[in-house]
């Protein structure tokens, strides 16, 4: 439970029980965006039937139909679905355990809790979740983006040991302004030393 209401979508429904007394089996929200996507919630108001939800609120965050994702497409997101207590002004927080990423693709565009919370606990006005025939749900979103940026520190285990002598023939008639040494090596790296005159 968590003062904090939903960051990116809240879901209002009024006179719950003409939706759970009928026989639609979901309902779904409008679309909404989040990291350049656009969402919906998918509501199951007497449980998911297909996927052990039975007796059940089943809730879900939906990919929707109106995003144009090219073929083999997929969306890593962490995300977090809420039920309003209205007794206590405080939002309970569902998401999976250990805050575990979910993977939206072609073949799985809708993922959640099919037993979000059981009906005898959410239709009990005492408990707070549905007061005057009215709940509210909503959800928080952090879509993960791959940027492929990354860096590489080596530190080198030992001071590099090398001497290197230079001699430079006729260095007064030296007509560049710049010159470089031969290679060498050194602590296991190549090098060469370079000279630049200063002009004034």
């Amino acid at each position: 439970m968590r003062d904090l209401p939903p960051a990116h979508y809240t879901f209002k429904i009024e006179n719950f029980s003409l939706l759970s007394n009928s026989k639609v089996d979901n309902i779904e929200s409008g679309d909404f965006e989040v990291g350049s996507y656009k969402w919906r919630l998918c509501l199951h108001p007497n449980g998911n039937k297909k996927s052990n939800g039975d007796g059940h609120i089943s809730l879900y965050l939906a990919f929707s139909k109106a995003n144009a994702p090219p073929i083999g497409w997929e969306v890593n997101v962490d995300f977090k679905l809420f039920v309003y207590n209205q007794t206590h002004d405080k939002y309970l927080t569902i998401q999976d355990a250990n805050g575990r990423v979910r993977r939206f693709h072609g073949m799985k565009t809708k993922l959640g809790f099919d037993q979000l919370l059981p009906l005898t606990l959410f239709n009990d006005e005492s408990k707070g979740y549905l007061i005057d025939d009215c709940c509210i749900f909503g959800v928080e979103i952090f879509v993960i983006k791959h940027t492929s940026k990354g860096e590489c520190l080596s530190l080198m285990k030992q001071p590099v040991n090398g001497r290197f002598t230079w001699r430079i023939p006729n260095f007064s008639a030296l007509q560049q302004i710049s010159c470089k040494s031969g290679e060498f090596s050194a602590g296991g790296h190549k090098w060469y030393a370079k000279l630049k005159e200063m002009l004034c």
